[in-house]
């Protein structure tokens, strides 16, 4: 189950904080809070320190979307390729 709340840290800019699990269910839920803000011209900006487990399917999507959205507190457990 994922957890997400959402904050205006300023005018342009959101951050979506995610606690939980992202797996293949909760990826669809992340990916339309960020296409919402998106679309409002805001930038993202994901906290994810609450997150406790991560699927294979969470961390491709995490790949994926790294270009458009920034990611902080990414727990040591997540490994990303950086290329």
């Amino acid at each position: 189950m994922i957890y997400i709340k959402e904050a205006d840290s300023q005018k342009n800019i959101t951050t979506i904080e995610v606690d939980g699990i992202l797996d293949d269910e909760a990826i669809p839920i992340l990916e339309k809070v960020c296409k919402h803000h998106q679309a409002s011209g805001k930038s993202v900006t994901l906290n994810m320190h609450g997150i406790i487990h991560v699927s294979r399917e969470g961390r491709r999507y995490l790949q994926d979307i790294r270009d458009d959205v920034f990611i902080i507190h990414l727990p040591d457990f997540i490994k990303m390729d950086h290329s």
